[in-house]
């Protein structure tokens, strides 16, 4: 009887552990997939992409990723300069035409309180994939006036683009090695 007891919470527990996991959209008019790099060693080039999409998995009850997949189109980005937004797509940089999208799959979510974690996952740059790590920043979750739930999360990182074989050729007196990722996202539940 007791081993039948035990078998019963273990399965229970098993099943309850995404009972809460909800499939979230992005919310692109409050979105913003943002990066900075050093320019000449002295200022900032900042930059975001205007086409995204993402899978999510959410667990709103305990604040806990349990999916998140996301496509970012190369050809979406913008600095504000078109000449230099063309240039990032060729092959000295993007290599957008073999490449149109930047993708990342996270593998696992450590969560440290409600508010804050870290998110582990593979990010896969014109052709090279590396592993990186996004501390996250959950803002909070509502219920809109549909009873669909509304959450807010922001996503920072630091890559180095050498670990990618991005603009190999370019000196990083030029560019810099360091690009700082910001992701600032709003999800809507499905």
């Amino acid at each position: 009887m007791k081993k039948f007891l035990l078998g019963s919470v273990v399965i229970a527990s098993l099943v309850n552990v995404n009972i809460f996991a909800k499939d979230f959209n992005l919310d692109k008019a409050h979105s913003n997939v943002a990066f900075k790099i050093k320019h000449l060693q002295i200022s900032n080039v900042n930059g975001n992409f205007k086409d995204y999409n993402a899978d999510i998995d959410f667990d709103s009850s305990s604040f806990q990723f349990n999916k998140l997949e996301a496509k970012i189109k190369v050809s979406s980005i913008n600095t504000d300069n078109k000449a230099r937004d063309a240039h990032l797509q060729q092959d000295d940089f993007f290599k957008a035409k073999t490449y149109p999208d930047i993708i990342f799959t996270m593998d696992k979510y450590e969560k440290i309180s409600n508010e804050k974690g870290r998110m582990y996952g593979n990010l896969n740059i014109a052709g090279v994939s590396k592993k990186i790590v996004l501390d996250t920043e959950i803002g909070g979750v509502i219920k809109t006036d549909s009873g669909k739930e509304k959450a807010g999360f922001t996503l920072q990182g630091q890559i180095k683009r050498s670990d990618f074989s991005f603009a190999p050729e370019t000196s990083t007196l030029t560019l810099g090695d360091e690009i700082q990722i910001n992701i600032e996202a709003e999800m809507n539940e499905k």
